[in-house]
């Protein structure tokens, strides 16, 4: 008989292995073994095996890799794919080799488990990208707090719209629309009123209506009406919907209760401001754009003072919140 192969070798040597006994060997047991010299402690003096087939010190060389595997996630995935190319060469060794079914299915099956768990991770890993404008929330708002994109990507499961709002359009009228959203602006400005005077007014990247994410019912009405000073774009979540998906994650909900308590507080310190002084407001609390004046040397309302800069230059008469029972809000409150 010619050997041609490698293979051919390897079945060669695992025929005569089988074949031999054990005085062919040289295979004798402890008890009836004598040893003399520095190793008589060593059973398998002298009849160690050849050593195992190159398929076989792969699989183990990948074994010893997955026990170097580091802490996190990425240390799970570089865990399992070794074991995966471990058992790839296992399941190899076990048909090729061996010819031995028992092993080639069994680590066949340790194969087909571990590249399941690859990519299970590998799609949890997969990169998560927003739009451009939603890109601008995350990096400005949320990746500072260390919240992740798939943290930020669950938030957004919930959100109803990206709402557009022409300059003088009401985002909500007072005692008339329901408190059952969360909006946060992404471009533009706002400006709050109650009973036709001017509060304050809401910037980029600012809530809208953060008071009423604490405490407050979905059939409640906002008391107060906001109303755009100019081109604006705004996120609108489903409120309850939103609140309902955080919960289980309490460090997202940690981080929108804290958010939106800071956004509060900045707004009550603007309240305060306008209705004690009319004219100064920390520049720690709000840029220079959200400045309010109570009123001007003509007695003109701070609201009316914000229109008429936004209006200036411009063919269109100054609006007047004091006025808006005169106003249709029938496209407002059947949003």
């Amino acid at each position: 008989m010619y050997i041609t192969t490698l293979h051919d070798y390897d079945l060669v040597t695992e025929s005569a292995f089988r074949n031999a006994s054990l005085e062919d060997l040289n295979l004798t047991s402890p008890q009836n073994s004598t040893f003399n010299g520095p190793f008589d402690w060593v059973v398998c003096v002298g009849s160690w095996l050849p050593p195992n087939h190159l398929l076989f010190q792969i699989a183990n060389v990948f074994l010893l890799l997955s026990y170097l595997a580091p802490v996190g996630t990425y240390g799970l995935l570089y865990l399992r794919s070794c074991l995966t190319v471990g058992s790839l060469f296992f399941a190899l060794w076990g048909w090729l080799v061996l010819c031995a079914l028992d092993t080639l299915l069994w680590n066949a099956a340790f194969t087909l488990i571990n590249l399941f768990h690859v990519g299970a991770l590998l799609y949890m890993l997969r990169p998560v990208r927003f739009p451009a404008e939603l890109e601008e929330v995350y990096r400005d708002l949320f990746r500072p707090l260390r919240v992740t994109r798939h943290q930020f990507r669950t938030a957004l499961r919930y959100m109803r719209e990206v709402r557009h709002l022409k300059p003088r359009e009401p985002y909500c009228v007072e005692n008339v629309t329901k408190v059952d959203r969360l909006s946060l602006v992404i471009a533009g400005r706002l400006v709050v009123s109650q009973n036709g005077h001017a509060l304050h007014i809401v910037d980029s990247k600012q809530f809208l209506d953060s008071p009423e994410w604490f405490g407050v019912c979905t059939n409640d009405t906002y008391q107060v009406s906001i109303t755009a000073l100019e081109e604006c774009r705004v996120l609108v979540w489903h409120r309850d919907k939103l609140k309902l998906s955080i919960s289980g994650d309490p460090f997202l909900q940690a981080i929108f209760d804290n958010v939106l308590g800071k956004d509060v507080v900045k707004k009550l310190l603007l309240v305060s401001e306008n209705s004690c002084n009319g004219v100064y407001v920390c520049d720690d609390v709000v840029a220079e754009t959200t400045k309010l004046l109570n009123k001007n040397r003509q007695g003109q309302t701070g609201l009316g003072v914000l229109l008429t800069r936004q209006v200036k230059n411009r063919d269109t008469n100054v609006w007047n919140l004091a006025k808006k029972g005169q106003v249709d809000y029938e496209a407002e409150t059947s949003v």
